[in-house]
């Protein structure tokens, strides 16, 4: 995400008034409505403080998803992660809600969470979910997302107000484009804002295919800006420690544990790296290019399956599923494009495929990877990512989180949706 360089921003409505006043002059007075946005920052020790929240905040923009054991954990973008008690998927139970402002990314090895809070990397001890507690901390590990004018302090909040801005537009013909972003000056002033059966210690949850960090054995794999690929030592599972930084020339955006490799959706293609090698530092043995695009990517014995979607900051036009020969994972090749109209996340159990596509959850017969059968769509808002495994298909939208029993593929039953809150807070 981008850099924040200021303390407040200005949204332009999107209806604009220009005021004349008699006939058409080479200046107007010029009125605009706008929304003002002001930061509010707060200190890091007293968010992670506070780190345990109400188990009943409501799930305002659904993000990546993570699935350990009975538990299902939601990253509620830039606001924290939920933890829904999934031991009955017909009826999900919020159990309880980790305050991490600026959080996209979740990991979970043992009892040790890993995730993102603005521009750090925590170790978090989820043993008893309810009442979690911080054992490490990687300062500034993400140098790329949103951090405060002050390391000390994380975003938390804006206070959000309309307001109109008159001023005089030299030239009839001049006018301020709907939904312009304005930034003002940099402020020099940072204002302050049950039991549970313990898990194995060394295994890991299944996540989805828009993650951007991966635990294979006692490392963790993580893009931390878009040209790099971080390994970090967990096997002091508390206290993550940085083995290495490996630049790479592409734009990565996503990571898929296969095998003793790394596949890494990148806007140009799709990357393979060997992690078994010494220290096991990821290297480059293998590359897919395809236009550029937004691109997860997943796999399984035979096969690797790429989405490409236009319309987002990743650029491109294209809106396909590429179905890729991967007999050798290090010499796929192209077998197949299927069309699209905007996909993004994409699971697979056995021969039943999952792709999220716009509205719908497209579930495809892949028995025969060249020749795909559509069998059923899905209604889910904005479908965004999904998990396949045992018969549950857990999917993401922007409306919340749907849970589907897929074990008779020919009548797929939905089984909970836990609805999200567009309350402004």
């Amino acid at each position: 995400m981008r850099k924040m360089t200021s303390r407040v921003l200005l949204s332009v409505a999107a209806g604009s008034v220009l005021s004349l006043s008699g006939c058409l002059r080479d200046t107007v007075t010029e009125s605009q409505k706008y929304t003002l946005y002001t930061p509010v920052y707060t200190l890091k020790s007293t968010v992670l403080a506070s780190i345990n929240g109400d188990p009943g905040t409501a799930i305002v923009q659904p993000g990546q998803l993570y699935i350990k054991g009975a538990f299902i954990y939601v990253n509620d973008v830039s606001k924290g992660i939920h933890v829904i008690d999934n031991s009955n998927p017909s009826h999900p139970v919020q159990t309880a809600f980790l305050n991490l402002p600026g959080n996209t990314s979740i990991a979970v090895r043992g009892n040790t969470l890993y995730a993102d809070m603005a521009n750090d990397l925590l170790a978090i001890d989820i043993t008893n979910p309810r009442q979690v507690s911080v054992t490490g901390r990687m300062s500034n590990f993400f140098p790329w997302h949103i951090y405060s004018p002050d390391t000390n302090y994380v975003l938390t909040s804006y206070i959000i107000r309309d307001t109109v801005v008159k001023r005089l537009v030299p030239g009839s013909g001049l006018y301020i484009v709907p939904g312009t972003i304005y930034y003002t000056l940099s402020a020099t002033d940072v204002p302050a804002a049950s039991n549970y059966a313990a898990q194995s210690n060394t295994s890991t949850g299944v996540a989805g295919s828009e993650a951007s960090m991966a635990l294979v054995g006692n490392y963790l794999y993580s893009i931390p800006e878009p040209h790099s690929i971080d390994v970090v030592d967990i096997s002091d599972a508390s206290h993550p420690s940085l083995l290495t930084r490996t630049p790479v020339g592409y734009d990565l955006e996503t990571i898929f544990p296969f095998q003793d490799k790394l596949l890494v959706g990148s806007k140009q293609g799709v990357n393979v790296y060997s992690i078994n090698t010494a220290n096991h530092l990821p290297v480059e043995v293998g590359t897919f290019k395809h236009g550029t695009s937004c691109d997860p990517v997943i796999a399984d014995q035979s096969y690797a399956y790429v989405t490409l979607r236009s319309g987002t900051y990743c650029g491109g036009s294209s809106n396909e599923l590429d179905v890729l020969d991967a007999q050798d994972i290090t010499q796929s090749s192209l077998l197949r494009s299927y069309p699209m109209d905007g996909p993004s996340g994409l699971g697979k159990d056995g021969s039943l495929l999952f792709v999220c596509d716009g509205s719908v959850v497209k579930v495809f017969d892949a028995t025969d990877p060249s020749n795909l059968k559509l069998k059923t769509k899905l209604p889910v808002n904005n479908a965004y990512d999904v998990i396949a495994s045992n018969h549950l298909l857990i999917v993401v939208g922007s409306d919340g989180f749907y849970e589907y029993d897929y074990s008779d593929p020919t009548h797929i039953k939905l089984l909970s949706h836990l609805a999200v809150n567009r309350k402004v807070s």
